[in-house]
């Protein structure tokens, strides 16, 4: 059985699509984790019904609840306002579209000429723990520049790499180490 793909592609003789999606199962999972950094204010602000406020332990506590408040905050927002992107490249149309949206955000849409794609790359994301994360980078000759949510397979990015390239109809070329590759 083989996996199903972080990045899912969508081909057709006119169209080739590439997904980054936000699964609503990760935002739910988000909006989850937001939840349990709010037991540190009750636990240590609201349960012990501070009688004096102007000593060490309640600022100390306080600066651990507002922590705990930054950290839902952030989780909540990863949840409503995580970008899910698309790539397409469209022969028929001759153009290249990317379109990002979140359900707080309205959607975003760029539009270039294919031939205005200067280059693509694989762009590595090192951590400071665990395995790097990939993604596919794709450059217009204006400078924008554009590229799909990261996964943890180089293979998958670079596999969705070739695939463009073959359907730009440009030489899939070399894969590992590169940089920028030129597609003129």
């Amino acid at each position: 059985m083989t996996a199903r793909p972080e990045l899912p592609v969508v081909e057709t003789a006119e169209a080739l699509e590439i997904e980054s999606p936000m699964l609503v199962g990760k935002r739910i999972l988000f909006f989850l984790l937001a939840l349990f950094p709010l037991l540190a204010p009750y636990e240590l602000l609201l349960k012990p019904r501070w009688t004096g406020y102007a000593n060490v332990f309640f600022l100390f506590a306080a600066a651990i609840s507002l922590g705990a408040l930054a950290l839902t905050a952030l989780l909540v927002f990863a949840a409503v306002a995580g970008l899910q992107s698309r790539m397409r490249f469209d022969r028929a149309r001759g153009l290249f579209t990317y379109t990002a949206s979140a359900p707080v955000l309205r959607a975003r849409t760029s539009e270039a000429p294919l031939a205005s794609i200067a280059a693509m790359e694989i762009r590595t994301y090192d951590w400071s723990e665990g395995a790097p994360s990939y993604a596919l980078r794709v450059a217009l000759e204006d400078g924008r520049a554009f590229q799909t949510s990261s996964t943890w397979s180089k293979e998958e990015v670079e596999a969705l790499k070739r695939r463009a390239r073959v359907f730009l109809g440009r030489p899939a070329g070399p894969t590992a180490g590169e940089a920028l590759t030129p597609l003129g």
